[in-house]
C-alpha cells in the first residue's frame, strides 16, 4: 500500500514539472504576462482641483510646473526692499515673489503648486501605486540654459531637485525644457552649448536623485531634437544617444502641429485631403515616433503624447475666408462658452450650427468643417474616441511604453482618461 502511494506521488510530481502539452504531443504556448503600459497625466496648476481628478486611471502624475530662479529679472527690484523679483510674474501668485542671489538656479514652487504637492497623500490613498513627479519648466519657462551652463550651476540645480523630492516625498523629476539650443524659437534664453550642457545637467540630476527615483523629460517631436534635418547642417538640439540611457522614459509631445501650413494638430499619419501646404513643414505622430526609434530610443521608453484639445490651425486663421468661419463660431456661441474646448466642439459644432463632423481616413483624426461657396473648409481638428483608439492601437502595435496626456483639466468628464485606461488595461 505504501509502495503504491509513493509511486502515485512520484508520477504526480513528475507530471506537474513537465511542460504543458497538447493532445497531439506539441508543447503548448506558455502563458505570458500582459504588457503593462504607462499612462502619464499632466496636471496644470492653474484652475486645477486635484480632489476631482481620477488618478485610478493613470500610472504617473506629472504636476506642473516648478520653475527655476533665474536672472531674467535681475534689474527688476522691489523699490522698498531692493529684493529681486522671482522667476515668473505669475498671475496665480497673489503677491510678488522675491529671491536672493544665492537662490539662483534652484527650484521655485508657486504657492498653488506647493499647496497641492503637500496633499499628495490624498491621491495616493486613491491609487497606492501612483507615481508622482514634479515637472519643471514648460513653454516660455526661463532659467534652463543658465542652470545648465556651468558645473557649479548644474550642481546647484541638481541639489535642489533632490531637496524638493525629499520635501514632498515625490517619485521623481520631469524636465520640460522647450528647447535646448532652440530656446522656444527665441522665447527664452538659449545658447549653442545647450546641446552638450543638457546631457551634463541630466547626468548631474541623476547623480543627485539616484536610480530609485524617476528622471524623465518632455521631448520635442521636431526632428532636430533627435537628429539633423535631411539635407541640413548639424543643428540638433540634444546629444540624443547620450541622454537616452540617463532617462527612465521620454514623453514625446506629439501634438501642437497646427502651425505653419499644417492643418491637423496631431494627425497620426499624413493627410491626402488636407496635406501641409509646404511639404517641409509637414508633421504627424508617426513621423516623430519613427524618428525617435531610428535614432536609438527603445520603444518601451517612449510615451506617446496626447493633447486633449481642439486647435484652430494657423493656416486657417491666415486664410482670407477666416472671418466667415470666425463669425459662424461666434454665432454658435463657441467663444462665449466657458466650457473646455472639447465640450464646446461636441455641444456646438458636431453636425450643428453650420458645422459638420468629418473623419480623415488617412490622418486617422476627426475634424470640424464648414461649407461656403460650395466648398468644404477645414476649421479645426480634435481628439475624440475614434481617433484616440487609433493612437492607442498604434501604441500597442509598436510596443511603445504607453501614453502621456496634456492635461487633466481639459478632460472635462474624465472620458478620455477612462478610455485610455480601458484600452491599455491600466491598473487592471
Amino acid at each position: 500500500m505504501k509502495k503504491r502511494w509513493l509511486q502515485t506521488l512520484f508520477i504526480f510530481m513528475l507530471a506537474v514539472s513537465l511542460p504543458v502539452v497538447s493532445v497531439n504531443g506539441v508543447q503548448a504556448k506558455e502563458v505570458t504576462k500582459p504588457k503593462e503600459y504607462r499612462n502619464v497625466g499632466y496636471v496644470f496648476q492653474r484652475g486645477s482641483d486635484i480632489s476631482k481628478i481620477d488618478v485610478t486611471q493613470i500610472t504617473h502624475l506629472n504636476y506642473s510646473f516648478g520653475l527655476i530662479y533665474n536672472e531674467e529679472y535681475k534689474d527688476v527690484k522691489n523699490s522698498e526692499t531692493g529684493e529681486l523679483f522671482g522667476p515668473e510674474l505669475n498671475p496665480d501668485v497673489a503677491t510678488p515673489q522675491y529671491f536672493r542671489p544665492e537662490q539662483l538656479h534652484t527650484i521655485y514652487l508657486p504657492p498653488k503648486v506647493a499647496s497641492d504637492l503637500s496633499r499628495l497623500d490624498e491621491l495616493k490613498a486613491k491609487n497606492p501605486d501612483l507615481k508622482v513627479l514634479l515637472s519643471i519648466g514648460g513653454y516660455d519657462a526661463r532659467g534652463f540654459s543658465d542652470a545648465a551652463a556651468t558645473e557649479e550651476a548644474r550642481k546647484t540645480f541638481a541639489k535642489s531637485t533632490k531637496e524638493v523630492i525629499a520635501q514632498y516625498d515625490l517619485d521623481g523629476i520631469d524636465l520640460d525644457w522647450e528647447y535646448p539650443v532652440n530656446g522656444g524659437w527665441g522665447s527664452i534664453k538659449a545658447r549653442k552649448e545647450d546641446k552638450h550642457n543638457f546631457t551634463l545637467l541630466l547626468q548631474e540630476v541623476r547623480k543627485a536623485i539616484g536610480h530609485d527615483k524617476l528622471l524623465t523629460i518632455a521631448g520635442s517631436a521636431n526632428t532636430l531634437f533627435t537628429g539633423t534635418e535631411a539635407g541640413g547642417e548639424d543643428g540638433t538640439w540634444t546629444e540624443f544617444d547620450k541622454i537616452i540611457p540617463i532617462l527612465d522614459f521620454i514623453n514625446i509631445m506629439t501634438y501642437d502641429f497646427q502651425y505653419d501650413s499644417n492643418y491637423f494638430g496631431s494627425a497620426l499619419y499624413p493627410s491626402k485631403k488636407w496635406p501641409a501646404k509646404n511639404a517641409n513643414e509637414g508633421y504627424w505622430v508617426d513621423k516623430a515616433v519613427q524618428n525617435y526609434l531610428k535614432n536609438g530610443c527603445p520603444p518601451e521608453k517612449i510615451n506617446l503624447g496626447l493633447a486633449f484639445a481642439a486647435p484652430i490651425p494657423q493656416i486657417v486663421r491666415s486664410d482670407e475666408h477666416y472671418p466667415i468661419i470666425k463669425e459662424r463660431l461666434q454665432q454658435a456661441g463657441f467663444y462665449d462658452s466657458q466650457d473646455p474646448g472639447l465640450k464646446r466642439v461636441k455641444d456646438l459644432l458636431e453636425n450643428k450650427n453650420g458645422f459638420t463632423k468629418e473623419w480623415d481616413e488617412d490622418a486617422k483624426v476627426m475634424y470640424i468643417a464648414t461649407v461656403f461657396d460650395n466648398k468644404k473648409q477645414f476649421v479645426m481638428s480634435y481628439i475624440e474616441p475614434k481617433g484616440l483608439t487609433e493612437k492607442l492601437n498604434y501604441v500597442k502595435d509598436l510596443g511603445l511604453g504607453g501614453t502621456m496626456f496634456w492635461e487633466f483639466g481639459s478632460d472635462y468628464d474624465n472620458s478620455m482618461v477612462t478610455q485610455i485606461a480601458e484600452e491599455l488595461s491600466i491598473n487592471k
